[in-house]
Protein backbone atom coordinates (compact mmCIF):
# COMPACT_ATOMS: atom_id res chain seq x y z
CA UNK A 1 0.00 0.00 0.00
CA UNK A 2 1.02 3.62 -0.52
CA UNK A 3 1.41 5.99 2.01
CA UNK A 4 -1.90 7.76 0.64
CA UNK A 5 -4.11 5.15 1.59
CA UNK A 6 -2.85 5.56 5.36
CA UNK A 7 -5.51 8.69 5.62
CA UNK A 8 -8.22 7.09 4.47
CA UNK A 9 -7.28 3.88 6.79
CA UNK A 10 -7.34 5.94 9.77
CA UNK A 11 -10.46 7.79 8.86
CA UNK A 12 -12.20 4.17 8.29
CA UNK A 13 -10.64 2.83 11.43
CA UNK A 14 -11.98 5.80 13.16
CA UNK A 15 -15.59 5.17 12.13
CA UNK A 16 -16.15 2.00 12.73
CA UNK A 17 -14.91 2.60 16.23
CA UNK A 18 -17.34 5.63 16.66
CA UNK A 19 -20.21 3.82 15.41
CA UNK A 20 -19.21 0.21 17.66
CA UNK A 21 -18.97 2.48 20.76
CA UNK A 22 -22.94 3.36 20.98
CA UNK A 23 -25.09 -0.01 21.09
CA UNK A 24 -22.98 -1.63 24.15
CA UNK A 25 -20.64 -1.21 26.93
CA UNK A 26 -18.87 -2.75 29.68
CA UNK A 27 -20.53 -2.09 33.80
CA UNK A 28 -16.60 -1.02 33.93
CA UNK A 29 -17.36 2.16 32.67
CA UNK A 30 -20.03 3.04 35.12
CA UNK A 31 -16.80 3.42 37.11
CA UNK A 32 -15.27 5.78 34.97
CA UNK A 33 -18.50 7.71 35.02
CA UNK A 34 -18.90 7.98 38.50
CA UNK A 35 -15.57 9.39 38.45
CA UNK A 36 -16.22 12.04 36.17
CA UNK A 37 -19.10 13.11 37.22
CA UNK A 38 -17.86 13.37 41.17
CA UNK A 39 -15.00 15.32 39.89
CA UNK A 40 -16.35 17.31 36.89
CA UNK A 41 -18.99 18.21 40.37
CA UNK A 42 -17.11 18.70 43.46
CA UNK A 43 -13.46 18.97 42.25
CA UNK A 44 -10.38 16.82 43.02
CA UNK A 45 -8.93 17.63 45.67
CA UNK A 46 -9.48 14.62 47.98
CA UNK A 47 -10.65 12.47 45.56
CA UNK A 48 -8.34 9.39 46.34
CA UNK A 49 -10.15 9.61 49.39
CA UNK A 50 -13.93 9.91 49.65
CA UNK A 51 -16.98 8.05 48.93
CA UNK A 52 -18.44 9.14 45.58
CA UNK A 53 -21.71 10.94 45.49
CA UNK A 54 -22.35 10.02 41.86
CA UNK A 55 -21.74 6.13 42.80
CA UNK A 56 -22.16 3.03 41.01
CA UNK A 57 -20.19 0.30 42.45
CA UNK A 58 -17.16 1.57 43.19
CA UNK A 59 -16.01 3.54 46.55
CA UNK A 60 -12.45 5.62 45.31
CA UNK A 61 -10.45 5.66 41.99
CA UNK A 62 -8.34 2.84 40.78
CA UNK A 63 -6.56 4.75 38.08
CA UNK A 64 -3.71 7.32 38.03
CA UNK A 65 -4.57 10.96 36.90
CA UNK A 66 -4.87 11.08 33.29
CA UNK A 67 -7.59 8.55 33.10
CA UNK A 68 -9.39 10.55 35.81
CA UNK A 69 -8.70 13.76 33.52
CA UNK A 70 -9.81 12.25 30.73
CA UNK A 71 -12.87 10.91 32.30
CA UNK A 72 -13.94 14.32 33.86
CA UNK A 73 -13.24 15.69 30.47
CA UNK A 74 -15.47 13.13 28.85
CA UNK A 75 -18.43 14.08 31.03
CA UNK A 76 -17.85 17.71 30.40
CA UNK A 77 -18.39 17.29 26.81
CA UNK A 78 -21.35 15.15 27.23
CA UNK A 79 -22.76 18.09 29.13
CA UNK A 80 -21.72 20.43 26.93
CA UNK A 81 -23.44 18.74 23.71
CA UNK A 82 -26.53 18.09 25.79
CA UNK A 83 -27.11 21.61 26.41
CA UNK A 84 -26.02 23.22 23.04
CA UNK A 85 -28.77 20.24 21.90
CA UNK A 86 -31.28 21.38 24.16
CA UNK A 87 -31.06 24.92 23.11
CA UNK A 88 -30.89 24.41 19.24
CA UNK A 89 -33.96 22.40 19.60
CA UNK A 90 -35.97 24.99 21.15
CA UNK A 91 -35.04 27.96 19.37
CA UNK A 92 -33.94 26.24 15.36
CA UNK A 93 -36.42 24.92 13.64
CA UNK A 94 -35.12 22.45 11.60
CA UNK A 95 -32.84 21.02 14.32
CA UNK A 96 -33.25 17.51 14.40
CA UNK A 97 -35.21 16.51 17.67
CA UNK A 98 -33.75 12.82 17.20
CA UNK A 99 -30.46 13.81 17.87
CA UNK A 100 -31.57 15.15 21.98
CA UNK A 101 -33.19 11.66 21.99
CA UNK A 102 -30.38 9.51 20.95
CA UNK A 103 -28.31 11.99 24.11
CA UNK A 104 -30.36 10.59 26.45
CA UNK A 105 -30.04 6.96 25.66
CA UNK A 106 -28.67 4.68 28.25
CA UNK A 107 -25.81 3.90 26.06
CA UNK A 108 -24.51 7.31 24.33
CA UNK A 109 -22.99 8.60 28.16
CA UNK A 110 -20.54 5.78 27.78
CA UNK A 111 -19.45 6.27 24.13
CA UNK A 112 -18.35 9.82 25.26
CA UNK A 113 -16.14 7.96 28.01
CA UNK A 114 -14.23 5.85 25.14
CA UNK A 115 -13.58 8.67 22.79
CA UNK A 116 -9.94 8.36 24.44
CA UNK A 117 -9.07 4.62 23.69
CA UNK A 118 -10.62 5.27 20.27
CA UNK A 119 -8.22 8.10 19.04
CA UNK A 120 -5.30 5.94 21.07
CA UNK A 121 -6.33 3.00 18.62
CA UNK A 122 -5.78 5.79 15.62
CA UNK A 123 -2.77 7.04 17.48
CA UNK A 124 -1.43 3.67 17.68
CA UNK A 125 -2.01 2.90 13.96
CA UNK A 126 -0.01 5.86 12.94
CA UNK A 127 2.85 5.61 15.15
CA UNK A 128 2.99 1.66 13.38
CA UNK A 129 3.05 3.80 10.40
CA UNK A 130 6.02 6.36 11.74
CA UNK A 131 8.24 3.23 12.54
CA UNK A 132 7.81 1.02 9.48
CA UNK A 133 6.47 3.19 6.74
CA UNK A 134 4.57 0.75 5.77
CA UNK A 135 0.57 0.96 6.01
CA UNK A 136 -0.39 -2.33 5.26
CA UNK A 137 0.54 -2.96 9.31
CA UNK A 138 -1.09 -0.14 10.63
CA UNK A 139 -4.40 -1.46 8.93
CA UNK A 140 -3.61 -4.99 11.19
CA UNK A 141 -4.28 -2.44 14.37
CA UNK A 142 -7.15 -0.62 12.94
CA UNK A 143 -9.11 -3.37 12.06
CA UNK A 144 -8.03 -6.00 14.61
CA UNK A 145 -11.00 -7.12 16.76
CA UNK A 146 -8.53 -7.23 19.51
CA UNK A 147 -7.81 -3.62 19.68
CA UNK A 148 -11.38 -2.06 18.79
CA UNK A 149 -13.19 -4.45 21.07
CA UNK A 150 -11.16 -3.33 24.33
CA UNK A 151 -11.45 0.39 23.46
CA UNK A 152 -14.39 0.60 21.30
CA UNK A 153 -17.07 -2.39 22.96
CA UNK A 154 -15.59 -2.63 26.28
CA UNK A 155 -14.80 0.72 27.03
CA UNK A 156 -11.62 0.25 28.33
CA UNK A 157 -7.89 2.52 27.95
CA UNK A 158 -5.44 -0.32 27.67
CA UNK A 159 -4.66 1.50 23.85
CA UNK A 160 -3.65 5.19 25.91
CA UNK A 161 -0.44 3.76 27.81
CA UNK A 162 0.84 1.82 24.78
CA UNK A 163 0.04 5.07 22.50
CA UNK A 164 2.18 6.96 24.94
CA UNK A 165 5.15 4.24 25.44
CA UNK A 166 4.92 4.17 21.39
CA UNK A 167 5.70 8.02 21.58
CA UNK A 168 8.49 7.93 24.06
CA UNK A 169 10.39 5.22 22.36
CA UNK A 170 10.25 7.29 19.03
CA UNK A 171 11.36 10.30 20.69
CA UNK A 172 14.59 7.97 22.35
CA UNK A 173 15.34 6.03 19.05
CA UNK A 174 14.41 8.19 15.73
CA UNK A 175 14.49 11.74 17.08
CA UNK A 176 16.62 12.17 20.07
CA UNK A 177 14.48 13.59 22.07
CA UNK A 178 15.61 13.19 25.71
CA UNK A 179 13.11 15.18 27.68
CA UNK A 180 9.97 14.27 25.35
CA UNK A 181 10.73 10.95 25.95
CA UNK A 182 10.26 11.18 29.59
CA UNK A 183 7.35 12.99 29.41
CA UNK A 184 5.52 9.98 27.64
CA UNK A 185 6.85 7.76 29.54
CA UNK A 186 5.94 8.77 32.56
CA UNK A 187 2.61 9.56 31.08
CA UNK A 188 2.05 6.12 30.11
CA UNK A 189 2.67 5.45 34.00
CA UNK A 190 0.11 8.04 35.20
CA UNK A 191 -2.07 6.54 33.12
CA UNK A 192 -1.73 2.57 33.90
CA UNK A 193 0.56 1.27 36.32
CA UNK A 194 1.02 -2.11 34.13
CA UNK A 195 3.12 0.30 32.04
CA UNK A 196 6.01 -0.06 35.58
CA UNK A 197 7.00 -3.69 33.60
CA UNK A 198 8.71 -1.41 30.58
CA UNK A 199 11.46 1.01 32.90
CA UNK A 200 13.94 -2.01 32.94
CA UNK A 201 13.65 -2.15 29.40
CA UNK A 202 13.34 1.81 28.38
CA UNK A 203 15.94 2.53 30.76
CA UNK A 204 18.27 0.32 28.99
CA UNK A 205 16.95 2.17 25.61
CA UNK A 206 18.08 5.40 27.46
CA UNK A 207 21.09 4.94 28.11
CA UNK A 208 22.43 3.13 25.06
CA UNK A 209 21.67 7.00 23.46
CA UNK A 210 22.18 9.80 25.91
CA UNK A 211 24.82 10.65 28.05
CA UNK A 212 24.82 10.11 31.87
CA UNK A 213 24.07 13.76 32.52
CA UNK A 214 21.41 13.57 30.27
CA UNK A 215 19.51 10.53 31.85
CA UNK A 216 19.92 12.26 35.29
CA UNK A 217 18.30 15.04 34.03
CA UNK A 218 15.19 12.85 32.55
CA UNK A 219 14.90 11.09 35.91
CA UNK A 220 14.61 14.40 37.89
CA UNK A 221 12.16 15.62 34.89
CA UNK A 222 10.35 12.56 35.29
CA UNK A 223 9.92 12.73 39.08
CA UNK A 224 8.73 16.87 39.30
CA UNK A 225 6.21 16.00 36.42
CA UNK A 226 5.02 12.86 37.90
CA UNK A 227 4.94 14.85 41.40
CA UNK A 228 2.79 18.16 40.05
CA UNK A 229 0.45 15.73 38.49
CA UNK A 230 -0.98 14.48 41.84
CA UNK A 231 -1.43 17.79 43.06
CA UNK A 232 -4.91 18.49 41.95
CA UNK A 233 -5.67 15.58 44.06
CA UNK A 234 -3.98 16.19 46.80
CA UNK A 235 -5.97 17.64 50.23
CA UNK A 236 -4.52 16.95 53.05
CA UNK A 237 -1.16 15.10 54.55
CA UNK A 238 2.53 15.39 53.00
CA UNK A 239 2.44 17.11 50.26
CA UNK A 240 6.08 16.05 49.34
CA UNK A 241 5.17 12.00 49.38
CA UNK A 242 1.22 12.15 48.67
CA UNK A 243 2.18 11.22 44.60
CA UNK A 244 4.36 8.18 45.65
CA UNK A 245 2.23 7.13 48.63
CA UNK A 246 -0.94 7.06 46.59
CA UNK A 247 0.35 5.68 43.93
CA UNK A 248 2.20 3.04 45.50
CA UNK A 249 -0.98 2.35 48.24
CA UNK A 250 -4.44 2.96 46.23
CA UNK A 251 -3.10 2.54 42.52
CA UNK A 252 -0.58 -0.31 42.01
CA UNK A 253 -1.00 -2.28 45.74
CA UNK A 254 -4.22 -0.99 46.57
CA UNK A 255 -6.42 -1.18 43.26
CA UNK A 256 -5.27 -4.62 41.72
CA UNK A 257 -6.89 -8.03 42.78
CA UNK A 258 -5.19 -10.38 44.91
CA UNK A 259 -6.31 -13.47 43.02
CA UNK A 260 -3.69 -16.09 41.47
CA UNK A 261 -5.53 -15.27 38.39
CA UNK A 262 -7.80 -12.37 37.11
CA UNK A 263 -9.61 -13.99 34.41
CA UNK A 264 -6.12 -13.60 32.16
CA UNK A 265 -5.42 -17.10 29.79
CA UNK A 266 -1.95 -17.68 31.43
CA UNK A 267 0.11 -20.05 33.03
CA UNK A 268 -1.04 -19.61 36.23
CA UNK A 269 -5.23 -20.63 34.85
CA UNK A 270 -3.79 -23.93 33.91
CA UNK A 271 -2.22 -24.66 37.49
CA UNK A 272 -5.17 -23.23 39.30
CA UNK A 273 -8.04 -22.76 36.98
CA UNK A 274 -9.78 -18.91 36.44
CA UNK A 275 -11.25 -19.48 39.93
CA UNK A 276 -10.74 -16.59 42.53
CA UNK A 277 -8.02 -17.76 44.65
CA UNK A 278 -5.89 -15.64 46.69
CA UNK A 279 -2.38 -15.44 45.52
CA UNK A 280 -0.84 -15.41 49.13
CA UNK A 281 -1.73 -19.03 49.63
CA UNK A 282 1.10 -21.55 49.45
CA UNK A 283 1.88 -23.32 46.22
CA UNK A 284 5.19 -25.35 46.08
CA UNK A 285 8.09 -25.42 48.52
CA UNK A 286 6.77 -23.26 51.03
CA UNK A 287 6.35 -20.09 48.71
CA UNK A 288 2.77 -18.23 47.88
CA UNK A 289 1.96 -18.28 43.94
CA UNK A 290 2.83 -14.54 44.45
CA UNK A 291 6.42 -15.41 44.79
CA UNK A 292 7.11 -18.15 42.32
CA UNK A 293 5.05 -15.27 39.80
CA UNK A 294 7.60 -13.17 40.64
CA UNK A 295 10.62 -15.41 40.31
CA UNK A 296 9.75 -16.69 36.63
CA UNK A 297 9.03 -12.93 35.76
CA UNK A 298 12.27 -12.01 37.16
CA UNK A 299 14.51 -15.01 35.27
CA UNK A 300 12.70 -14.22 32.26
CA UNK A 301 13.27 -10.62 32.28
CA UNK A 302 17.13 -11.41 33.03
CA UNK A 303 17.01 -13.86 30.04
CA UNK A 304 15.89 -10.77 28.15
CA UNK A 305 18.08 -7.87 29.40
CA UNK A 306 21.19 -10.32 29.35
CA UNK A 307 20.46 -10.61 25.54
CA UNK A 308 19.25 -7.29 24.78
CA UNK A 309 20.74 -5.02 22.05
CA UNK A 310 19.45 -1.18 20.96
CA UNK A 311 18.68 -3.08 17.83
CA UNK A 312 16.13 -5.65 19.79
CA UNK A 313 13.83 -2.91 21.24
CA UNK A 314 10.55 -4.27 19.36
CA UNK A 315 11.36 -7.87 20.30
CA UNK A 316 12.31 -7.21 23.74
CA UNK A 317 9.07 -5.13 25.08
CA UNK A 318 7.02 -7.55 23.51
CA UNK A 319 8.51 -10.83 25.45
CA UNK A 320 8.36 -8.35 28.38
CA UNK A 321 5.03 -8.09 28.58
CA UNK A 322 4.13 -11.68 27.42
CA UNK A 323 6.23 -12.75 30.48
CA UNK A 324 4.39 -10.58 32.91
CA UNK A 325 1.22 -11.61 31.38
CA UNK A 326 1.99 -15.29 31.20
CA UNK A 327 3.72 -15.75 34.47
CA UNK A 328 2.77 -13.22 37.55
CA UNK A 329 -0.30 -13.49 39.41
CA UNK A 330 -2.93 -10.67 39.88
CA UNK A 331 -3.06 -10.48 36.20
CA UNK A 332 -6.04 -9.26 33.99
CA UNK A 333 -6.78 -10.23 30.50
CA UNK A 334 -6.30 -7.36 29.27
CA UNK A 335 -2.71 -6.79 30.09
CA UNK A 336 -1.53 -8.56 27.12
CA UNK A 337 -2.46 -5.86 24.53
CA UNK A 338 1.04 -3.92 24.69
CA UNK A 339 2.88 -6.84 23.40
CA UNK A 340 0.37 -7.20 20.41
CA UNK A 341 1.83 -3.63 18.94
CA UNK A 342 5.37 -4.67 19.92
CA UNK A 343 4.90 -8.04 18.53
CA UNK A 344 3.87 -6.65 15.19
CA UNK A 345 6.96 -3.79 14.85
CA UNK A 346 8.79 -6.42 15.44
CA UNK A 347 7.65 -8.59 12.43
CA UNK A 348 7.83 -5.99 10.35
CA UNK A 349 11.27 -6.60 9.94
CA UNK A 350 10.80 -10.54 10.72
CA UNK A 351 7.62 -11.81 8.14
CA UNK A 352 7.72 -15.33 9.74
CA UNK A 353 6.27 -13.52 12.78
CA UNK A 354 3.06 -12.38 11.28
CA UNK A 355 1.48 -15.93 11.88
CA UNK A 356 2.44 -15.23 15.32
CA UNK A 357 0.96 -11.86 15.89
CA UNK A 358 -2.05 -13.28 13.97
CA UNK A 359 -2.72 -16.21 16.08
CA UNK A 360 -1.98 -13.76 19.58
CA UNK A 361 -4.55 -11.34 18.42
CA UNK A 362 -6.93 -14.26 18.48
CA UNK A 363 -5.60 -15.15 21.76
CA UNK A 364 -6.14 -11.96 23.40
CA UNK A 365 -9.73 -11.25 21.65
CA UNK A 366 -11.36 -14.69 22.97
CA UNK A 367 -9.62 -13.85 26.47
CA UNK A 368 -11.12 -10.41 26.31
CA UNK A 369 -14.31 -12.01 24.79
CA UNK A 370 -15.00 -14.80 27.46
CA UNK A 371 -14.57 -12.66 30.49
CA UNK A 372 -17.93 -10.80 29.02
CA UNK A 373 -19.86 -12.67 25.98
CA UNK A 374 -20.93 -9.49 24.22
CA UNK A 375 -21.88 -9.31 21.52
CA UNK A 376 -23.02 -13.23 22.78
CA UNK A 377 -22.65 -15.36 19.91
CA UNK A 378 -24.01 -18.80 21.39
CA UNK A 379 -21.71 -21.10 19.16
CA UNK A 380 -18.02 -19.01 20.39
CA UNK A 381 -19.56 -18.98 23.86
CA UNK A 382 -19.83 -22.77 23.82
CA UNK A 383 -16.41 -23.63 22.63
CA UNK A 384 -14.98 -21.36 25.13
CA UNK A 385 -16.99 -22.68 28.10
CA UNK A 386 -15.07 -25.92 27.95
CA UNK A 387 -11.88 -25.92 29.99
CA UNK A 388 -10.35 -28.46 27.83
CA UNK A 389 -10.48 -25.22 25.11
CA UNK A 390 -8.77 -22.45 27.15
CA UNK A 391 -6.05 -24.83 27.96
CA UNK A 392 -4.53 -25.85 24.84
CA UNK A 393 -5.16 -22.17 23.90
CA UNK A 394 -2.80 -21.24 26.43
CA UNK A 395 -0.67 -24.64 26.06
CA UNK A 396 -0.21 -23.31 22.95
CA UNK A 397 0.60 -19.70 23.87
CA UNK A 398 3.05 -20.32 26.38
CA UNK A 399 4.63 -22.68 23.34
CA UNK A 400 4.70 -19.66 21.08
CA UNK A 401 6.81 -17.42 23.98
CA UNK A 402 9.32 -20.10 24.39
CA UNK A 403 9.61 -19.95 20.64
CA UNK A 404 9.42 -16.15 20.31
CA UNK A 405 12.13 -16.18 23.81
CA UNK A 406 14.83 -18.47 21.15
CA UNK A 407 14.00 -16.23 18.09
CA UNK A 408 15.07 -13.79 20.29
CA UNK A 409 18.48 -15.10 21.29
CA UNK A 410 19.82 -15.84 18.01
CA UNK A 411 19.28 -12.49 16.57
Amino acid sequence: MKSTVLPWLLVAGLIIRLILSVPIYSGDVNNHISWGRDILHFGSQGVYEREFTFRYGTLVPTYPPIPLFLFTASQAMYNWTYEISLWANSQITFFPSRFVWFLQKQNTLPAFYKVWAILADIGLAYSVYLFTRKSWLSALVLFNPAFFYNSAIWGQIESIPIFFLLVSLYFIVRIRRPFLSTIFMVLALLTKQSAIIFIPLFGLVFLAHFKWTTVLKSVGLALLFFWLSFLPFFQAGSLLVFPFVTYWNKIQTGSGSTYVVDHAFNFWALVTGIGKISDSQSAWAGLSYNSWGLLFFTAAMIFILVKFKSTKIFAAAALSNMSAFFFLTRMHERYLAPALVFLLLWASSRRVLLPVFVFLSLFHFLNLYHNWWAPRIPLLVTWLSFSMTINALIWFALGTLVWLLWKYAKS
